[in-house]
């Protein structure tokens, strides 16, 4: 018998969501499959809501799939909820497939007051005594060679081949974002006709010339306190890019940005932030000249003030839109 639950957590929402397709997928016939799919936020959804949710019969059909997101979002700290939803999934009938999806990695959460040792999540905790009825799966953004491998591996599944150097190529610019690296691949692959490896000219060609590029002008227009420019090439950027890539790679950005800060204060050059932060040469020199625009204090500021926006889109508080005019309107009027 397949699990009941299944808890997937972790950053890399681009794997998370390809198992959820997955899932689906066992349902069988497409139509069928919609009839017998519900999808539910966590951050409005009530517990008598997913009751009835998963106590729902299949139709038609031998199994019920429920993805919940942001199941833990009302419940997190408040303990008595959290035994009463502990209590309705060992409830859950075998002919409902429930899905519980965090963005976030579960296993990282707090640590215990004595030592540096990481205490184990409540329902991570759960689930080891809960047997075979619940699958936890753990999908951390992939870095460095792993985002390497990633990217090969998702070429290879599209029936392409891309080589190891464009591959590292193509992860120095897209960080921790699979989703932005799929979106990337596809584009890749195609220019490539599927038929030979995309090589690491057309990553320079495609990808370091298009939205990569846009946030780099972007950042530079932010130095110069070029307001007008600034905030035209964040519009364009959002009529290209879907918000979560399109912020995660100005998040990257500000990032890679404040470290070759770093090494530069240090004394380094190119070189230096090329070996120190892993990237290739091509990004390393964009962040070289970029850093002369702005003091290593208000890098610091811009980066927590970013933390502090994904925050409040996270729980609800802002539109993502509506956070990145205002993001870029308040550097336009701070000393940089």
């Amino acid at each position: 018998m397949p699990p009941v639950i299944y808890i997937f957590h972790g950053e890399d929402e681009l794997s998370i969501n390809q198992a959820i397709h997955q899932l689906e997928a066992k349902l069988g016939d497409p139509a069928m499959a919609a009839l017998n799919t519900a999808r539910l936020d966590g951050r409005s959804l009530s517990l008598d809501e997913l009751r009835n949710a998963v106590s729902a019969i299949p139709f038609l059909g031998a199994r019920r799939l429920v993805v919940v997101f942001n199941p833990l979002a009302r419940i997190e700290n408040n303990p008595a909820f959290q035994e009463k939803l502990l209590s309705l999934l060992a409830q859950v009938p075998e002919s409902t497939a429930l899905v519980l999806v965090e963005y976030r990695l579960l296993s990282e959460e707090g640590k215990r007051k004595s030592g540096d040792k990481k205490k184990e999540h409540w329902l991570l905790k759960w689930a080891e005594g809960a047997g075979e009825r619940v699958l936890v799966r753990a999908y951390p953004a992939p870095k460095g060679p792993a985002m390497q491998r990633f990217i090969q591996e998702q070429a290879k599944a599209a029936g392409g081949q891309i080589t190891t150097q464009a591959a590292v190529l193509l992860a120095s610019l897209v960080g921790e974002d699979t989703r932005l690296a799929n979106q990337e691949i596809q584009k890749l692959l195609a220019y490539a006709n599927y038929q030979r490896p995309v090589e690491a000219a057309d990553v320079d060609a495609l990808t370091a010339a298009a939205g990569q590029a846009d946030i780099f002008a972007m950042v530079d227009a932010l130095g110069n306190q070029d307001s007008r420019r600034a905030m035209s090439l964040l519009q364009r950027l959002m009529s290209d890019q879907d918000f979560p890539s399109l912020f995660g790679m100005i998040v990257r950005q500000f990032r890679l940005l404040l470290l070759a800060k770093e090494v530069i204060e240090g004394g380094g050059r190119k070189e230096e932030v090329t070996r120190v932060l892993g990237i290739h040469p091509y990004v390393a020199e964009k962040l070289t000249n970029q850093a002369r625009h702005f003091s290593l204090p208000a890098l610091e500021v811009v980066y927590r003030r970013l933390l502090e926006i994904d925050e409040m889109i996270k729980t609800g508080r802002m539109e993502g839109d509506v956070a990145l005019d205002a993001f870029v309107a308040e550097l336009n009027t701070t000393p940089l």
